[in-house]
């Protein structure tokens, strides 16, 4: 089996300077496989292991969706976004490829081939929508309302019910006869999965998807100048737009029995017209102060990681708390990145990097992955930043890493005794199920909320309560949700593994100079004062209560 890699490339182009994430496998002649709204490529996995025998499939994110940046402009037509996947295929050397598309996908796909009909070789449409006017004004009045987080996790309630009524009613927000759909409901797995994509894009998911609604296939499937074959299973509710359809004079328009048959359909139409199998995988270059995304293919898998510099030398080395990802410290690493030369990883099972894990022993893991990221970029020494949960991590890495690491900043670490570790290990990793209405998307949301208000989060009352200007900024939360959940199966071992870590023999070991970083109103500052006491290379720094503002401040004591 081809292995699936995860790439991100960076474009410079008429939306200016943007990233773009895409899964890469196979060997062949190139398609790209276009998305469906509001996912990403990640949906396309099991297709890709199935076709990438007999071709090299690129599969990009569409703009806003997944791990790529949207277009800096409003109003985005399915025109915009046929351009700016041309943008990635030349920034490929990418000169003609097939394409197959899903429901926007599938409307991506008519354009580029109207459009761009010189680079194209085939195009297969599984799913294309085409509206009269009446009901094109209905759904953008009522299909896609903003989705902004609230402060009580109400946006989820809804979200939830949204990604069930989809598979319901189409449209689904009309609750008639005439617009119910013969679908079972999926199980809360998927619905759970659907739900993540969703959150992933916020309230990107209305661009594509708006405009995916807004392009008249009817007016351009005619003009196509190249091969193409659209269709679309019997169940899916746009099946009723084949017949609204006038085919070109090399169309082929026709129904599938079901998704497998328009798949093997549309790949045995794709093999009839070959394209380049030609294509470069991008140099990532950064400018100064500018945090990009990038990947090491590591033997364990895709490490995803932020970094502001070209090349190796001396940097700083960010980790994340388990759950979290390199997104979720954005508030600590863009200050730090205007000034210093910076790496800030997603550790395995979150973030954008890899998901399956196949060893128990997590710290083992981790140590070893960020040793090769070491390896790849730090020829010199690098002072290493870790977060509450993750501040073990930095001390296995100063004692066992093979790297020089001239001084560790751990910033307000977990460093409990045995009464509170057995308290948090009881009840601080609560098992919360999937269930159909969706209330584990509220334990979650309030989990995280409560974490910011009370110590430990699982105390909500009043000797628990955090006396200091709650942080509570719904944006974020919805960020630390949304990473939290993409890394549920790994978060509580990672968690564990910290708890339980002997970090008061191993500090001793230390000899580096060591940084404990606290605001003076965190519950463990009196912990944090004593072992700056008992330890000769250990010092502490104050931190503000905004966390907007720790980047300076730690700046200031490197």
């Amino acid at each position: 089996m081809n292995k699936i890699k995860t790439e991100f490339c960076t474009l410079q182009g008429k939306w200016g300077r943007r990233q773009v994430r895409y899964l890469v496998s196979g060997t062949g002649p190139i398609i790209f496989l276009l998305h469906q709204s509001p996912k990403s490529a990640d949906e396309y996995k099991p297709q890709i292991n199935e076709w990438a025998s007999e071709f090299t499939i690129i599969a990009p994110d569409t703009p806003g969706y997944g791990g790529s940046d949207p277009l800096d402009a409003e109003n985005i037509t399915i025109q915009d976004i046929a351009e700016a996947t041309i943008e990635l295929a030349d920034s490929l050397e990418i000169n003609q490829f097939g394409l197959y598309g899903f429901h926007t996908g599938a409307s991506i796909s008519i354009a580029i081939a109207h459009q761009f009909p010189e680079r194209i070789s085939s195009i297969a449409c599984n799913g294309v929508v085409v509206l009269e006017d009446s009901a094109l004004k209905k759904i953008m009045k009522n299909y896609l309302p903003p989705f902004i987080p609230q402060w009580d996790g109400s946006h989820l309630t809804w979200l939830w019910s949204r990604m069930r009524e989809q598979l319901i009613f189409f449209p689904w927000h009309e609750r008639t006869q005439e617009a119910r759909m013969n679908f079972d409901i999926s199980p809360p797995e998927i619905l759970h999965e659907n739900t993540l994509e969703f959150l992933r894009s916020g309230d990107h998911y209305r661009t594509a998807y708006g405009a995916a609604f807004q392009y008249r296939n009817e007016k351009f499937v005619p003009q196509l100048t190249i091969p193409n074959f659209i269709t679309a299973a019997d169940s899916d509710p746009l099946s009723k737009s084949l017949k609204r359809l006038k085919p070109s004079s090399i169309s082929i328009i026709e129904n599938s029995l079901n998704h497998q048959e328009a798949l093997e359909k549309s790949k045995k139409h794709l093999l009839k017209f070959p394209a380049s199998s030609h294509y470069k995988k991008q140099e990532q270059k950064s400018l100064d102060g500018e945090l990009l995304n990038s990947i090491i293919h590591c033997k364990e898998g895709d490490i995803s990681l932020k970094k502001n510099f070209n090349g190796q030398k001396e940097s700083l080395f960010i980790i994340h708390p388990a759950g979290g990802s390199s997104k979720t410290i954005n508030y600590l690493t863009n200050p730090i990145a205007k000034s210093k030369p910076l790496i800030s990883i997603d550790l395995p099972g979150h973030g954008e990097s890899f998901k399956d894990l196949k060893i128990k022993q997590l710290m083992s893991l981790n140590t070893n992955i960020i040793q090769q990221v070491f390896d790849h970029h730090c020829t010199q020494s690098a002072t290493v930043i870790t977060i509450n949960d993750s501040c073990s991590l930095s001390i296995e890495l100063a004692l066992k890493s093979k790297a020089i690491i001239n001084q560790l900043i751990l910033i307000e670490p977990w460093f409990l005794d045995k009464i509170e570790i057995d308290d948090y290990l009881e009840y601080g990793f609560p098992k919360i199920e999937l269930d159909w209405a969706g209330g584990h998307l509220l334990k979650y949301w309030h989990m995280i909320r409560d974490s910011k208000l009370f110590w430990p989060w699982y105390k909500r009352e009043a000797s628990a309560i955090i006396w200091e200007k709650p942080n509570i900024d719904e944006n974020q939360l919805q960020i630390e949700l949304t990473e939290l959940m993409r890394s549920s199966k790994y978060w509580r071992a990672n968690l564990r593994e910290h708890l339980v870590y002997s970090y008061e023999d191993n500090l001793k070991q230390l000899r580096v100079p060591l940084f404990i970083a606290a605001k003076d109103s965190h519950p463990l500052i009196k912990k944090y004062q004593s072992l700056t006491k008992e330890l000769n290379n250990c010092s502490l720094i104050q931190l503000p209560e905004n966390n907007n503002e720790w980047g300076e401040i730690i700046l200031s004591k490197i």
